[in-house]
């Protein structure tokens, strides 16, 4: 949704189309089908791939189709700032893959606090509701007991360490 949104309020509708598909489908879809064949077959326990172990084999997947995505924004001269999100976002998804040798921290926490910061420079309002919304996401991970409390801190930490720098690298904060 939050591609979607942003793409088709910031950009011509010819371009937007681009970029959306090219996420939706060599991203989100591609995840959604391996997660949902993985569980299916019992390789995971859950779509969510909640168990710790499970998680790497995800990760291996996802890192390889997002830079799969952002090589085709790279050779098709997308803007700078588009390029910037997408190299933030996998060093988002590479660091997860890499904590989670240690710990599992929320995917579901990290992404929404790195998406608020996508958010921001065009609506400090809505950049402020999604926070929240992340607050409430931390929380339903918690009460599903998908996760413990240090793994969302984490999540929630990593979702900052990365969102924060990247609006700086946008030029933000001039």
């Amino acid at each position: 949704m939050y591609t979607l949104i942003i793409t088709f309020s910031l950009m011509e509708v010819r371009k937007a189309i681009f970029i959306s598909l090219t996420i939706i489908g060599g991203f989100f879809i591609p995840i959604s089908l391996w997660n949902f064949i993985k569980t299916r077959k019992g390789s995971y326990t859950n779509f969510d791939v909640s168990d710790q172990k499970q998680r790497n084999s995800m990760y291996l997947f996802a890192i390889p189709a997002l830079l799969l995505v952002l090589a085709v924004f790279y050779f098709t001269r997308q803007s700078h700032n588009l390029i910037l999100v997408i190299v933030f976002a996998l060093i988002l998804l590479t660091l997860s893959y890499a904590v989670n040798f240690f710990i599992k921290c929320s995917g579901h926490a990290s992404m929404t606090i790195f998406l608020s910061f996508l958010v921001l420079p065009v609506s400090f309002t809505s950049a402020i509701i999604m926070l929240v919304c992340a607050i409430a996401i931390g929380w339903s991970r918690l009460e599903l007991k998908r996760h413990t409390f240090a793994e969302v801190i984490t999540g929630i930490f990593l979702g900052l360490a990365i969102g924060f720098p990247m609006l700086f690298f946008q030029g933000y904060f001039k």
